[in-house]
């Protein structure tokens, strides 16, 4: 781990990109404007599987109502809990908020300032923050806040993430990498919720959505958690967040509570409020006992009592209806309607751009992917390490071959075995590659931080030269203990191609990672993925035997290709010792005829390796292109 005084190349980068932050600048905990968000007839609707004809009426009987015409309101300087026992929709209602991807129909209407506004145009002025923390974990903190400062913030000013760091308390952490479970160990689960939060708020947003940002926290940091949010809520800003079984004393600091049932509202108003509300019901709270948790059990669905519990659920939303709170409720929404025409316009952009330059995006992105790589230590060594090993036995398995007969048999079995090694080494390298990366990139693509190309290709290029190193190794080690062809030159083409087999094996990896959801299937379908190049790469059938309805695995196999090529950079001008033996062979020329390979075909061999790769690697960002439109959709 770094030092306090030591600079990263990504902190060196920030320094030489940003300028000094003016004198007249706000503070940073400040937001653009003060927002009242508020929302109305919100309705969400499973549908069965049934067909659109017999659906022709409305909702039936078989689909599921997950939100029933709930409607609120969020002001600036409110911290807001939105409460349910599970499957009350409080997911759901957050999700259409915050514009996120849902299989579920949802409609209704949001409005800013009284101004009624898209989804998407929301997504300008709030921020969303997740259950689920997803970082790059070889990052160090304050390695990451550049990064996002860099990519969030109009020209990339990264002059105030110190500021930020010492809002969210992670200053003690800011030279600690992230973590990444069971694999490298980093900062503890609050210091992760609250590096989400400090990401989301150099957008400097005017509203931020939280879904349980204390999930998987103990109470103590919980809490301290909540602390953050309720800051951010007096400096100015809209925060709405769903939280599940909180402590009292974490309950005790948000201002407003909603609470929903079965997809209805079942109260919305005063935290302090709720507790006299359910008193007038005959539903009161044990001395001692939690609010938080008596609110849930009196909502909730016991399994074995669901007609008792929804009759109490329903009783409750419909009191709740006819009390002062929905009355109050109501005329704060029609005042926010109201006052939509006299409301001062709203300061943000309806377009769906990027802050940073192409060029920006591109070289952070880069520099954070080349970062990721060299502090995996353990892969860049067991990588390493395979390649030293693999080319010593292969070494000690053809060590010496002479120029007699005998080296007819055993270079060509070597330079297959090559082939198979950089094809295998490569791919199973970069199977985890996408499954693992492509949760980060979705999200941060959402967020707008920067491009699916620049993504794609700065992951490509800060792969490259660990690859290159990979296969110098073998090489260097192999070619030698062989005595494969003398010359400088020979070497150093045989180097070139074992690079270039390498890179379309690696691009075929990067298919099969980005076209799949999980490490699991990458891992099935990859190995398996390339036995038919294998099976038809011209040593285990000779060319020009191959059945004509298989005939085409032949044409895009690179295992046929660069075998051919490394076997005629190896055999060409080379003359063997020929004895008594009868129909022996006396030059390389004869050893490629017999395997029906060509001489001529060199040049050609490359050209396709060439265009295997630019194949596949444009179908891999074809395949990254329908992942970003599904997420998108």
């Amino acid at each position: 781990m770094a030092s306090s005084d030591e600079k990263s190349p990504l902190m060196e980068m920030s320094e030489s990109s940003s300028y000094a932050a003016p004198a007249a600048a706000r503070r940073l905990s400040e937001p653009a404007f003060r927002a009242t968000l508020s929302w109305e007839s919100v309705t969400a609707v499973a549908r069965s599987s049934r067909s659109l004809s017999d659906r022709v009426g409305g909702v039936k009987s078989e689909d599921k109502v997950i939100l029933d015409n709930v409607r609120g309101i969020a002001r600036a300087t409110e911290l807001i809990a939105l409460m349910g026992a599970s499957g009350a929709g409080k997911t759901t209602l957050l999700d259409f908020l915050a514009n996120q991807t849902s299989s579920l129909k949802v409609t209704g209407t949001v409005r800013l300032n009284g101004r009624k506004i898209t989804k998407s145009e929301l997504g300008n002025v709030a921020a969303y923050v997740h259950q689920e923390d997803l970082f790059i974990g070889t990052l160090k903190v304050s390695e990451h806040l550049r990064f996002q400062a860099a990519l969030r913030m109009k020209q990339g000013d990264t002059t105030q993430v110190d500021d930020i760091m010492r809002e969210m308390g992670l200053e003690k952490c800011k030279d600690t990498v992230i973590g990444i479970p069971g694999k490298m160990k980093g900062i503890s689960g609050g210091e992760k919720k609250r590096l989400a939060f400090a990401s989301e708020i150099l957008g400097n947003p005017s509203i931020l959505l939280a879904d349980e940002p204390t999930s998987g926290l103990d109470s103590f940091m919980a809490e301290s958690v909540v602390h953050v949010l309720q800051r951010l809520a007096s400096s100015g800003r809209t925060v709405l967040c769903t939280i599940h079984q909180p402590s009292s004393d974490t309950f005790a600091l948000f201002d407003r509570l909603i609470l929903l049932s079965q997809g209805r509202v079942a109260y919305y108003g005063s935290s302090v409020d709720a507790m006299p509300f359910f008193s007038k019901l005959g539903f009161q709270c044990p001395t001692n006992y939690n609010p938080a948790d008596f609110y849930i059990r009196e909502l909730a669905i016991v399994p074995g009592k669901e007609g008792k519990c929804r009759e109490k659920a329903e009783r409750i939303c419909n009191a709740f209806e006819e009390s002062e709170h929905a009355g109050a409720l109501n005329r704060s929404l029609a005042d926010e309607t109201n006052r939509a025409a006299d409301s001062e316009l709203i300061p943000f952009s309806k377009s769906k751009g990027y802050n940073a330059h192409w060029c920006t995006q591109f070289g952070w992105v880069c520099l954070r992917a080349w970062l990721s790589n060299i502090r995996d230590k353990t892969a860049v060594r067991v990588k390493i390490g395979q390649s030293i090993v693999i080319a010593l036995l292969m070494g000690l398995m053809y060590y010496k071959t002479g120029y007699d007969q005998q080296r007819v048999q055993n270079i060509p079995a070597a330079l297959f075995f090559a082939v198979i090694q950089l094809s295998i080494s490569t791919m199973i390298a970069v199977l985890q590659t996408f499954p693992v990366e492509m949760p980060v990139f979705l999200r941060e693509h959402r967020s707008r931080l920067y491009r699916p190309l620049v993504f794609y290709l700065a992951k490509s290029i800060a792969d490259t030269p660990f690859v290159v190193i990979q296969v110098l190794v073998f090489s260097a080690v192999s070619y030698f203990m062989i005595g494969l062809h003398d010359g400088a030159d020979r070497f150093f083409l045989f180097f070139s191609l074992c690079v270039i087999i390498a890179m379309v094996s690696l691009s075929l990896g990067y298919l099969v990672s980005a076209s799949v959801p999980s490490v699991s299937v990458a891992l099935a379908i990859g190995p398996v993925s390339f036995i038919p190049f294998l099976l038809f790469g011209g040593f285990f059938i000779r060319s020009g035997t191959v059945p004509v309805y298989l005939e085409w695995i032949q044409y895009i196999s690179w295992f046929y290709y660069g075998f051919e090529a490394l076997m005629i950079n190896e055999w060409r001008g080379t003359n063997l010792t020929c004895s008594s033996i009868q129909n022996c062979f006396s030059n390389g020329t004869q050893v490629l005829d017999h395997l029906g390979l060509v001489e001529s075909h060199f040049l050609r061999d490359l050209g396709l390796l060439g265009a295997l790769f630019l194949g596949f690697r444009i179908l891999t960002a074809f395949v990254i292109w329908i992942r970003v439109y599904r997420s998108e959709k």
